[in-house]
């Protein structure tokens, strides 16, 4: 019996939440996953330059990974941290699962543009970077 992916279980949910469907079935080998879904809610998060175009200015957004909800780190995210590639610097739950998001670059935090608990969009601008040069 081969156990279930999350991998795919998250990647299904996220693409039948972009769709706009309501349920999801996934099977196969001895498991099966079932969800039904809520609308999402509508959020009123203020776009940044960084959700719009990356910028040229040697800045990068850090975007989420997934749907779900903001989870700080030990030691949170702030304002003129450094972070190195790979630094694990926030979570997301998502599924009551906890998923690492790591910094894909190595600078200084300029804004940190989440809270705490608040949920997240598949893409959405958690931090904004100054790439290190």
């Amino acid at each position: 019996m081969s156990s279930l992916d999350l991998e795919l279980v998250r990647h299904a949910l996220v693409v039948a939440r972009e769709s706009g469907y309501t349920e999801v079935e996934l099977g196969g080998n001895g498991w099966e996953f079932q969800a039904r879904l809520e609308p999402a809610p509508k959020l009123a998060i203020p776009l940044t330059k960084a959700d719009a175009v990356e910028a040229d200015d040697g800045t990068k957004p850090i975007k989420a990974t997934l749907v779900g909800y903001y989870t700080q780190t030990k030691s949170p995210l702030k304002k003129g941290q450094k972070v190195k590639f790979g630094d694990v610097i926030a979570g997301i739950t998502a599924l009551g699962i906890a998923n690492d998001i790591e910094s894909p670059i190595a600078g200084e935090v300029l804004e940190v543009l989440v809270k705490n608990g608040e949920p997240v969009e598949y893409g959405q601008t958690l931090a904004v970077v100054r790439i290190d040069q």
